[in-house]
């Protein structure tokens, strides 16, 4: 196969990543978590053959899965023709003890990399090159108390069971349960590194069971004591990006920490991150509306563009409204999407209905919907679904907003859209599209993409997504323990389907058959338990 395994000194990590600026790099736990099972291999995205996968924990972890390492290791190197590995010198022996028919070259050059041989020109934040860094707040040790007095902050050790050996147990269960009763925002994690001198084998569960309180919850944030960030590297090189302090040097003014809400000024990275994760399949769209989003960013803060248009077209329950949805949640957390349908809508009088009447007109001290929904909303996202219903004065009402990022109503009041994202929706194809839709207002949307239908390993994904979520909350809420396994082989044939919400309801028959037939097995084991005593 031959695979390189890069060896690199800790010393000179910054050295080795600028030598591979153009690469990602990010920790086997990160691949892990998005790939749990070896089969879940072939799903991942394609952005692991540019990966730079750091292996180094390996050599720390107790042994125990040694033989599924190995397999996964093979499996990855297999599928993705392209991807690299690296390791830390001082584990290197302990990894080749353990993994010793793996790799058959080791590149150790970059022990001492000689400082002319760097590219300067290829200097880079490496915030650009790493695959979703988790964000990581320092703090003052002499400001901790201070800290406390405003901010509600637990240590990473609430999440334990079983705290009085040192044979830790991961909480896992109820993750969920205590960041939500708790409303836990700010999670300390400085006393992670001290249990990391003492037992080496937990840093790749413990990188796996950060990034799961993540999934949790997307809006924690993590702290770490400055005096600690040093040791944390050594342990976890790719896996946190340091953002700010909790407070200045003097300790007397605040410095702004992350709110719940992201923006495109803050947080651009984090949007694009969680979209990705989120929304299911579509992996082209999803490439170029990172690149659009970036570009809207750009323009917007130097005052070139006001707003970003979307238009979708496709199928009917592929993801089009989805999209829409999950964008505005991460943007605008409990916030209600502003959605506009065409479909609901008669011909006459349909720019009436969408921003308000003129005065004297029935209905005028009402307003239109869009404007109400507005009023309503604090998010900045709006889906108009089956945008090719709307009449010749709306599509001209929507070419002098996109052109102008504003409009007047009809009491004469004016509206500013800046920083708004509106998604467009329509079932028609590409011919219709260049029929129905004016060129004028063609010309104005900033992207034009169709949704294709998921791929059967997509599918399957998002099936068994659902699916897990479905039995875990069953398994939390009843007395009933469902297992994946009862369901699997039905799950599966559900990948002949095209529409994910009728893909989503026959999950939920499936899974909810399969927990009324449990529920008639014990009834029936009880029934005929009785019969024997009697």
């Amino acid at each position: 196969m031959n695979k390189v395994l890069y060896v690199f000194d800790f010393e000179k990590l910054d050295d080795f990543k600028h030598q591979f600026s153009s690469r990602n790099f990010v920790s086997i736990a990160f691949i892990f978590n998005l790939a749990p099972n070896i089969d879940d291999i072939n799903y991942l995205d394609d952005f692991v053959d540019n990966c730079i996968i750091d292996i180094t924990v390996l050599a720390l972890e107790n042994g125990d899965y040694r033989l599924f390492t190995e397999r996964y290791l093979y499996t990855l190197i297999e599928r993705f023709k392209t991807v690299e590995f690296s390791i830390n010198s001082k584990t290197k022996v302990a990894f080749l003890t353990k993994y010793p028919y793996i790799f058959d070259e080791i590149n150790e050059e970059y022990l001492t990399i000689k400082e002319e041989n760097i590219d300067k020109e290829n200097d880079m934040l490496m915030d650009k090159t790493d695959v979703a860094p988790i964000p990581l707040l320092l703090y003052k040790q002499s400001l901790l108390e201070k800290i406390l007095e405003k901010y509600q902050i637990v240590s990473i050790g609430s999440f334990f069971v079983g705290k009085d050996s040192i044979n830790y147990k991961l909480n896992v269960e109820n993750i969920k349960g205590i960041l939500i009763e708790q409303n836990v925002q700010y999670i300390d994690i400085t006393q992670m590194v001290y249990t990391f001198a003492l037992r080496q084998d937990l840093i790749l569960v413990f990188e796996i069971f950060l990034r799961t309180i993540q999934s949790k919850k997307k809006n924690v944030h993590f702290l770490i004591s400055e005096d600690m960030k040093e040791e944390l590297q050594k342990y976890l090189p790719f896996t946190f990006k340091y953002d700010q302090f909790f407070f200045n040097t003097n300790g007397d003014t605040e410095i702004s920490i992350p709110e719940k809400s992201l923006s495109l000024s803050r947080g651009l990275t984090e949007i694009i991150e969680h979209l990705t994760s989120q929304l299911k399949g579509h992996e082209g769209f999803k490439r170029d509306f990172s690149f659009n989003l970036k570009k809207f960013a750009l323009l917007n803060k130097i005052k070139q563009r006001k707003i970003f248009s979307v238009f979708l077209t496709g199928e009917s329950g592929i993801g089009k409204t989805e999209f829409a949805k999950i964008l505005s949640e991460i943007m605008y957390p409990g916030q209600t999407l502003i959605k506009i349908n065409f479909g609901n809508y008669s011909n006459e009088g349909v720019l009436n209905s969408l921003i308000g009447s003129p005065l004297g007109y029935i209905g005028s001290e009402e307003g239109g919907e869009l404007i109400n929904k507005m009023k309503l909303s604090k998010s900045k996202v709006i889906l108009i679904d089956e945008f090719e219903k709307a009449t010749p004065s709306v599509f001209h009402f929507f070419y002098e907003l996109l052109e102008d990022g504003k409009f007047t109503d009809r009491h004469g009041t004016e509206h500013d859209l800046n920083g708004y994202i509106i998604v467009f929706t329509s079932n028609i194809s590409k011919e219709q599209y260049l029929k129905v839709v004016p060129d004028s207002l063609k010309s104005r949307f900033d992207m034009v993409y169709r949704f294709v239908n998921l791929s059967d390993g997509e599918k399957i994904r998002f099936i068994n997504e659902i699916a897990e979520e479905l039995i875990n909350k069953i398994n939390e809420d009843t007395s009933i323990k469902l297992q994946f396994a009862d369901v699997a082989l039905r799950l599966n044939e559900l990948k002949k389907y095209n529409n994910l919400r009728s893909i989503k309801r026959k999950v939920e028959d499936i899974v909810v058959e399969e927990y009324y037939r449990k529920i008639e097995k014990n009834f029936e084991l009880t029934s005929n338990h009785l019969g024997d005593n009697e």
